[in-house]
Formats: structure tokens, sequence, C-alpha cells
């Protein structure tokens, strides 16, 4: 079970990293082989400063981990998100990668095969329902 989950997530990674880098050569001040992630600092567990004041989270860990196996150098960048297309266009950023929602916006991106479901559900049973008082 798990050479599967590490087989299926490598390939997941590979996906990723090829949708971020796309074009990647022919932007200006970019090399291939450098991923620069662009992220929300202040969206945990996806992305924030950690205590030490270094940059971690799940999508950065991710991120990393598939440039390490691509042979890629990595570099993560705190971003403003509200100018995450702004920072796209400009460069200073070749993939946004922090919890970023495919819906709505299909068309306006180069996307990965998403990693995350993001669906939430409640589960219980008879016996444990809260008991709720009205006063």
């Amino acid at each position: 079970m798990k050479k599967w989950f590490s087989v299926m997530l490598a390939l997941v990674l590979a996906v990723s990293l090829a949708a971020c880098a796309k074009n990647n050569e022919k932007q200006a001040g970019q090399s291939s082989g450098k991923l620069i992630v662009g992220f929300d600092a202040e969206f945990p567990p996806f992305g924030f400063i950690a205590a030490d004041g270094s940059y971690d989270g799940f999508d950065l860990a991710l991120a990393k981990e598939a440039c390490s196996r691509l042979g890629w150098d990595f570099e993560a960048v705190a971003i403003d998100w509200n100018s995450k297309d702004a920072e796209l266009a400009a460069g200073s950023i070749n993939c946004i990668w922090n919890g970023f929602t495919v819906t709505g916006r299909e068309d306006e991106y180069t996307w990965s095969d998403p990693y995350v479901d993001n669906s939430i559900a409640v589960s219980y049973t008879h016996l444990t329902l809260p008991t709720i008082l009205l006063v």
C-alpha cells in the first residue's frame, strides 16, 4: 500500500510541476529547472511562516520534494494573494502552488490534476448527536 501511494504521489508531483513550468523557458528572466512558487503565507496548513521565520506548509513541502526528485532548484516566494496574476506576468514567480481552487477559473490558468479534495463532510452516530438547548 505504501509503495502504491508513493508511486501515485510521485505521479501527481510530476504532473503538477509540468503544469506549473509549462513554457518556463519562454518566460523572460526564467531558466528551465527552477520553480519559483508564489504562495499565500497566511493560509495554513498549505502555506505559512513558521515560528523560526522560515516558509512552511503542505504545498511548499510537496513542491520542494517534486523539485528534489526532478533535480530542479526550488524557491518559495510569499506573495500578496490578490496580486498573484501580476506576479506571474512580471515573472517574479512561475507557479502558484497554494490551496488554489480550479472551480470557476478553468480557462484562466494551466492546471495540474487536483491533489486535495476540499469537500466538507460531517460524520456522527445516532449516539453522539449533540443536544441543542434553547434558552
